[in-house]
């Protein structure tokens, strides 16, 4: 019997004593009457005894179980008294605070709280004891841990940033500490606290504050970047706006230049349709622009009778004559009415969209055609003056040779007389020397003829010449003035040579001339001095040939060098300056060019070249 079931049955046995002279006063009904009721009491005493066994049962039951769970749980569970001593731990806070139940009892918790946090754990305490109302609070333990690492990240602490950049020292645990007031069987104060381990919900939290910020700073470089895009955008887009107004301002003036144009514009496709004329086009050939449009080319200038006009734009275009593009062509075009004009084209090539068009770029030469024809004739008139000059000045040589077989035909005449009268006469003999003075008779004829051929006016007339035998032709006429001079002529003439389709009388005068100076020259040397003249011909690389007369004359000072092909001007007291003059624009005429190399004390050489292929076409 336990010792408080003694302590009940002696009171009642008390009670039983200070009551028992009543029941000797009582009556058998009254004595039975209470035994009834006493027998009844103790059944609902014994009832209640029995649900008093229940209850005590089912609190063991729920005591254990309350001791498991509080045993089993997976928070800590920590009851302090009012100093903050521990007075009953979990294994589960053992296991937090990284020691044993009976370590904890008996042990303040704040020695376990990080130095940093203690402040505010004391003030938690105190809160919960003057307020009696739960409390929260997250504090670090002063317990190092291996299973987290701390981390720092430009200067603020972080968690979860990459090791490899900013890893430190381990983390001490964070839990959160919920306590409220509680009063004990004992009627002592008491503070019950559920702590938990919140390092992971910590870590998360700096980890999220890490990536946020590095978030913040994404998004703010981003911003910037867009910020910087957009400005470039609006600068661009101000760019555009100038470039558009630049192109609208730019195809007005290129429409302004085309409409004001004093050549004629016309723009084709590789096919030849017109595409776009400017008003000079309808001056020069009195087409409308309505007239033209989406016609072809061959309308205006009807290539194909110069050349196949397809051939011709396909040949422009890279597939044969490429030059075609940038040259200057000179063509026929047709006007409205029928008539002809003379045209300079030029024509260039330009893509738009991936389509190819021509830009033909026409210009009336009428009046240059006019006025090279007078310029043509006044330098005909000009040569054939400076040929009769020239003749004049050779006419003393030129007697000389025509006087040899006029002396010639008179021997021979008189010595067929002499054999007509003797009846004898020897016929052969006699055929011979009338043969003879035939001869004579045609050499004489032939110079007379080549002197009036020379010196005749006519118009300029192209042939196909060998330009050595139009020099064996002008040394004929001035054979005589190297003998009289004691001139050595050398002659270095290419075999074979191209011929030249030039117009021989003006080119011999061109040669003559300049035998005729290197004579003049050379009679001012000594006559104890060598006097040479050569005469050579060649072909050059560039296909042209190239005519050299050279001497070892006194040559040109550096004064007359400056002037001696300017016209009118002239080193003899009797000269009219015209002479190299007339040769240059003679040889220009004829798509060549003139020149000299002179060095006083040393001698002169004049050369002048031909083109051989452009006149072999017949221009």
């Amino acid at each position: 019997m336990t010792d408080s079931q003694n302590d009940l049955r002696k009171n009642a046995e008390a009670l039983l004593n200070s009551s028992g002279s009543a029941f000797t006063d009582m009556s058998k009904e009254g004595i039975q009457k209470m035994l009834y009721e006493l027998q009844v009491r103790q059944i609902e005493l014994e009832l209640q005894n029995e649900e008093l066994k229940q209850s005590q049962h089912q609190l063991m039951i729920a005591r254990d179980r309350y001791v498991r769970l509080y045993n089993s749980s997976p928070i800590g569970f920590l009851t302090l008294d009012t100093t903050g001593i521990i007075k009953q731990a979990n294994p589960a806070a053992a296991k937090l605070l990284n020691t044993t139940i009976d370590a904890l009892k008996n042990s303040a918790l704040g020695k376990l709280i990080n130095p940093l946090d203690q402040d505010e754990y004391y003030f938690f305490i105190r809160k919960i004891l003057g307020t009696h109302v739960e409390q929260t609070l997250s504090a670090r333990l002063n317990i190092i841990s291996n299973t987290y690492g701390e981390f720092y990240c430009q200067g603020t602490k972080y968690f979860n940033c990459p090791p490899q950049d900013c890893l430190q020292n381990d983390l001490a645990i964070y839990v959160e500490c919920r306590g409220h007031y509680n009063i004990d069987e004992n009627y002592d104060e008491r503070i019950c606290l559920s702590i938990f381990d919140i390092t992971a919900t910590k870590k998360a939290h700096a980890t999220i504050a890490c990536l946020n910020h590095k978030l913040e700073d994404k998004v703010f470089q981003q911003n910037q970047d867009i910020i910087e895009t957009n400005k470039e955008l609006v600068t661009r887009i101000e760019q555009l706006k100038q470039y558009k107004l630049q192109k609208i301002e730019q195809e007005a003036m290129i429409n302004a230049i085309f409409t004001a144009a004093v050549e004629g514009i016309i723009t084709v496709h590789l096919s030849g349709d017109i595409v776009y004329v400017n008003n000079t086009v309808e001056t020069i050939l009195g087409y409308s622009k309505e007239d033209l449009v989406n016609c072809n080319i061959n309308k205006l200038i009807p290539l194909g009778r110069q050349n196949n006009p397809t051939q011709y734009l396909n040949s422009i275009s890279g597939i044969g004559f490429s030059n075609a593009v940038g040259e200057i062509q000179e063509v026929t075009g047709i006007r409205k009415d029928g008539s002809t004009v003379p045209l300079d084209i030029s024509i260039a090539e330009f893509t738009i969209n991936g389509t190819h068009y021509f830009s033909i770029i026409i210009r009336d030469i009428t009046l240059r055609k006019l006025q090279e024809q007078s310029d043509q004739k006044h330098l005909d008139e000009l040569a054939h003056v400076t040929r009769l000059g020239l003749m004049g000045e050779l006419a003393s040589g030129i007697a000389h040779e025509v006087n040899q077989p006029l002396t010639a035909i008179s021997a021979y005449s008189q010595a067929c007389l002499t054999l007509i009268e003797d009846s004898n006469y020897d016929q052969t003999l006699l055929a011979e020397t009338l043969q003879k003075t035939s001869t004579q008779a045609l050499k004489a004829g032939q110079i007379i003829h080549r002197m009036r051929d020379f010196v005749k006016s006519k118009k300029i007339h192209r042939s196909t010449i060998d330009i050595n035998s139009l020099i064996n032709d002008a040394i004929g006429l001035c054979e005589s003035y190297f003998k009289l001079n004691s001139i050595t002529l050398q002659l270095q003439l290419k075999h074979p040579i191209p011929s030249l389709c030039i117009d021989a009388i003006q080119i011999e005068q061109v040669i003559l001339n300049l035998i005729k100076n290197s004579i003049e020259a050379l009679t001012n040397v000594p006559i104890s001095t060598p006097r040479n003249l050569s005469i050579q011909t060649a072909i050059n690389e560039n296909n042209t040939i190239e005519i050299r007369v050279k001497d070892n004359g006194p040559g040109i000072n550096l004064t007359e060098q400056n002037k001696i092909l300017t016209p009118f001007y002239t080193t003899k007291s009797e000269g009219m300056g015209m002479g190299l003059s007339i040769c240059r624009s003679i040889v220009e005429a004829h798509k060549g060019t003139l020149r000299f190399n002179s060095e006083p004390g040393k001698g002169t050489t004049f050369y002048f070249i031909l083109p051989i292929a452009q006149f072999n076409n017949g221009s």
